[in-house]
């Protein structure tokens, strides 16, 4: 078989179990600190990259495929984020600098970045002929890119359907209770659960105004 292809795998391979390393370098810092760390991909990352490393087609597959439906998600989540509140509210917090910190930013770029040259890096022309000579199909990246597109379109859906409704509006009412008139409102979550006392509805409203933003907890029993 060809061989020109594993170089490619190992320098793929190479950088996943990096960014696995410092995934789980930054969860333990952020443990030892006690501040939250979106992590949970790190130990993927180093058993996937190990893999690749040694030049696995089928890891290299899988790696890519995961790739396409995390890097579909992410541009459509922050395409439509946008809209998943209100544009005044929005206005509002950039104008407070109350938006995405540089470190988000840089950190979302950075895996964007990665999760961009994964596709297109096991996806060059020396590994599709070494699949095809290895006898393996060639699957499209279609099917990753529009179930990530749906797993968006349904967090939307859910999103907008807990925004309407009674329990919205106890909510909505609960929170101008607390903040007074002047404001306006936007559920942030909102969630419910059956317990011995009844159903417990628990959620946030962000409040805001022209000049300033709240984030008001809300809890009740139905």
């Amino acid at each position: 078989m060809d061989s020109r292809h594993l170089p490619l795998l190992r320098l793929a391979g190479l950088v996943l179990v990096i960014a696995g390393l410092v995934d789980i370098a930054a969860l333990a810092y952020s443990l030892s600190q006690g501040t939250n760390y979106p992590a949970g991909w790190g130990l993927f990352a180093l058993a996937s990259g190990a893999l690749v490393f040694r030049g696995s087609l089928l890891a290299a597959f899988v790696v890519r495929w995961v790739a396409c439906l995390a890097l579909a998600a992410s541009t459509a989540l922050l395409l439509g984020m946008p809209m998943m509140q209100p544009f005044s509210l929005t206005f509002t917090q950039l104008r407070l600098n109350q938006g995405p910190d540089l470190d988000s930013v840089a950190i979302t770029a950075a895996v964007l970045a990665l999760l961009a040259w994964l596709v297109w890096q096991l996806g060059r022309a020396p590994i599709r002929a070494a699949r095809h000579s290895a006898g393996l199909p060639q699957r499209s990246m279609l099917v990753p890119v529009l179930a990530g597109v749906a797993m968006v379109m349904v967090l939307a859906v859910f999103l907008v359907t807990m925004r309407i409704g009674t329990t919205a509006n106890n909510a909505k009412i609960l929170a101008e209770q607390k903040v007074g008139p002047g404001y306006r409102f936007h559920i942030s979550s909102l969630r419910s659960s059956q317990g011995d006392n009844g159903k417990s509805v628990v959620g946030v409203v962000i409040a805001w105004k022209e000049d300033d933003i709240q984030r008001i907890p809300v809890h009740w029993l139905e």
